[in-house]
């Protein structure tokens, strides 16, 4: 049963859309990606052809969510494309995905600014990362339950303070002098193609997360234009700022030593700031992996929202306050990830997390596709535009990133598999075994 207790506020704007794509997007990979990519680039030219190729992949990819998070702009995002393209059952796999994906997810990235805050003598040696990762958890659990007005301006905040922060990084390197030029050319692609690939697999993972704007369809207004802006102009913000970052590298270090450091922007900036660039970049780290945690413990609070409304959780978890945040799904996605995060269960899924998340990819490509078929005249306010031929493409290349992370890690990649399909299946057993098919989501008035 629908009520006012069960539906989310539409108070959320663009800003807040390009916000959550560049805060979801922009994290430590970017600090330390340059030098993977410089090994298999060999060459200032290519390095930046590189990086500006995953900005064209991934506003490829972006074009099946910015068609299907404008025309159905429910909470949860790809739970909800599944169940209208391939009805309740594929709404189940992609809620155990997301799911399982995000509270590993959440540990994770509670754990690493803990270990960022232990770098800086939090704790005085007396508390380790994973106590301090809980209590950051309840932290980003306060400030999220203050309302969805008020966390999604602090999402906004902390991700311009990122921005910032690498923006002045980028000033302060080229205000340098140059790096020498090298003495003798080195080849294109040194490392072969292999190389290359997997440069580009460290490219796709730094750019990705901006999928995660289409869970806050319910909230974001005239989401049948911001949610398509957000997506793109998010990607194009974050592809200017990854090119002004790699150039000013590029500016300050040789290619061969960029090629040789793992944490290329704290080299460059220890030769300005000497012995306080690693504590710039230690606090760095806290601001952006935390800032990181703090929105994808909103955006999971969403997907658990949506699966309890749609049945797949307890109903109970699926109740909003009047400010807007859905209270019970946030303190489940915060006591979820609290339980990963002292199990050490995150471990194990982190490494399943690139093939589940590219397996959504391929869902709502399909989705998409599939919904052109099924529901020709449905209102899209974005189209996707030379379709079909953009829709395949699409399609192909999340196809070939999911087989490429098969292939590369296929131990973690069918146990995450095989976990989802046994969730699922189980549920659906369950189901039936109560008499009780899996709900459609009923149609009611979103709030306009």
């Amino acid at each position: 049963m629908q009520t006012q207790h069960n539906h989310l506020l539409r108070v959320l704007g663009l800003v807040f859309g390009l916000a959550a794509v560049v805060g979801s997007v922009v994290g430590q990979g970017i600090l330390r990606s340059p030098g993977i990519v410089a090994q298999a680039s060999g060459s200032p030219a290519v390095l930046i052809g590189l990086w500006a190729l995953g900005a064209a992949l991934s506003l490829l990819a972006a074009l099946p969510f910015a068609e299907l998070g404008a025309a159905i702009p429910r909470a949860g995002g790809a739970i909800a494309f599944a169940e209208r393209a391939f009805g309740p059952r594929a709404r189940v796999v992609a809620a155990f995905t997301l799911i399982l994906t995000m509270l590993s997810a959440q540990a994770l990235t509670a754990f690493v600014t803990a270990e960022f805050l232990v770098r800086l003598g939090v704790g005085s040696g007396r508390y380790g990362p994973g106590v301090i990762a809980i209590v950051l958890l309840g932290l980003f659990f306060v400030i999220n339950a203050l309302g969805t007005k008020l966390s999604g301006a602090l999402q906004i905040g902390l991700s311009s303070l990122k921005g910032a922060v690498l923006i002045g990084l980028v000033i302060v390197l080229f205000a340098q002098p140059g790096a020498a030029p090298p003495v003798e050319p080195t080849p294109a692609v040194p490392g072969g193609w292999f190389a290359f690939g997997a440069a580009m697999l460290v490219i796709m993972g730094a750019y990705n997360g901006w999928g995660d704007v289409a869970v806050y369809g319910e909230e974001i207004e005239d989401p049948g234009r911001s949610i398509p802006r957000a997506l793109f102009g998010g990607i194009l913000g974050v592809a200017a700022l990854y090119l002004a970052v790699n150039l000013a590298l590029l500016h300050s270090l040789p290619v061969t030593a960029l090629a040789r450091s793992d944490f290329a922007a704290a080299d460059a900036a220890r030769g300005v700031l000497g012995a306080n660039g690693d504590m710039v970049f230690t606090i760095f780290g806290v601001m952006s992996v935390g800032a990181l945690t703090s929105l994808g413990l909103m955006s999971t609070s969403r997907v658990l929202f949506a699966s309890a409304r749609a049945g797949i959780l307890p109903h109970w978890f699926a109740r909003v306050t009047t400010r807007g945040t859905p209270m019970r799904a946030l303190g489940l996605a915060t006591v979820g990830s609290a339980v990963f995060l002292l199990s050490n269960a995150y471990l194990a899924l982190s490494a399943t997390s690139n093939t589940l998340s590219q397996g959504m990819f391929v869902l709502v490509a399909l989705a998409a596709i599939a919904m052109r078929r099924k529901e020709p005249d449905l209102l899209r306010p974005y189209r996707m535009p030379f379709y079909p031929i953009s829709a395949c493409l699409a399609l192909t290349l999340d196809l070939v990133l999911l087989a490429v992370f098969v292939v590369q890690d296929p131990y973690y990649s069918m146990l995450g598999l095989v976990l989802v399909a046994a969730l699922s299946a189980g549920y659906l057993l369950l189901a039936r075994a109560r008499g009780t098919a899996p709900e459609e989501i009923p149609e009611w008035p979103l709030p306009s």
